[in-house]
């Protein structure tokens, strides 16, 4: 007595049968593959050398390390590696930028990335360096591009303005000694020759004499001592707490795609589009021959 069950279809070995008859219809024709899996490895070859060359330049920038008068770190944006991000993908500093090296905004635009260099300890509050990346087409306009940002970021108000203004008024402290130092050499002089020549010059007044230029002695080693104070506060407000750029940009070469991931991409694709020519080519060619 039939169950059922055997009155249902054997689905399992019809899909077999349907995948072995495809299998040999790809068999027969195996030439329609081979010659989809060459066509593509030679289109995909051919593609990826005319693939378009990108240029990428890198700039590094310290941000600079404020400082108290006390010499205490400063919590500022100088110490925020975002403020980089900011200011190099600000609608304004692009739009300046690409004014100044020759590229339209929309080129720089999406092709600027901005990164904290690895390295830094921030628990010993050391300011990272931040590589500012540009990419592009044009080699030489990409790497002034990536220069031209460095400089933005290093000059911007955020980041330069407490070193600048500690900058200006320690070099005025040292114009200042320096003027103070030129003034009493030039009186010690003329003292020294007053008490040399000693015409005409009591005993009092050559004593006298000799106090000022004790007296003056005493004021150019006190002028030297702030002077040279004021020179290393000027230095370290130059080397560690005003921003600069660390290196400038040079541009490489780099491959807009991988060549053998388009040959290999190229080659699937031409493999898969035989292998649909080899099912198809027996019913395309009887019916080519209906028609005629």
């Amino acid at each position: 007595m039939a169950t059922k069950n055997d009155d249902l279809p054997d689905l399992d070995a019809e899909r077999e049968v349907d995948l072995r008859s495809y299998w040999n219809t790809i068999a027969t024709h195996w030439w329609l593959p081979l010659a989809g899996l060459a066509a593509g490895i030679v289109i995909g070859y051919l593609i990826s050398l005319g693939g378009t060359q990108v240029y990428r330049a890198r700039a590094v920038v310290y941000l600079g390390q404020p400082l108290s008068a006390s010499g205490v770190q400063v919590q500022s944006q100088a110490t925020n590696p975002s403020t980089v991000r900011q200011i190099v993908t600000s609608e304004a500093t692009i739009d300046s930028v690409a004014r100044k090296v020759g590229l339209r905004p929309s080129q720089l635009r999406g092709h600027i990335s901005t990164q904290a260099v690895s390295g830094a300890i921030t628990r010993l509050g050391q300011n990272p360096l931040v590589s500012i990346t540009v990419t592009g087409h044009l080699r030489s306009k990409v790497a002034a591009a990536a220069n031209r940002l460095a400089d933005a970021v290093v000059n911007a108000p955020a980041l330069a303005g407490y070193a600048k203004v500690k900058i200006s008024t320690f070099q005025q402290q040292v114009k200042a000694q320096n003027d103070l130092l030129a003034s009493i050499d030039d009186s010690t002089r003329q003292l020294r020759d007053a008490v040399q020549r000693g015409n005409g010059l009591s005993t009092v007044e050559k004593l006298i004499l000799q106090i000022q230029l004790n007296g003056l002695a005493q004021q150019r080693q006190q002028t030297v001592v702030q002077q040279a104070l004021a020179q290393q506060q000027l230095t370290l407000a130059q080397q560690v707490e005003a921003p600069k750029v660390n290196t400038t940009a040079v541009a490489t070469k780099t491959t807009a795609r991988s060549r053998r991931n388009t040959v290999l991409v190229a080659a699937l694709i031409g493999l898969i589009l035989g292998g649909i020519a080899a099912l198809v080519y027996e019913p395309a060619r009887r019916a080519v021959r209906r028609q005629s």
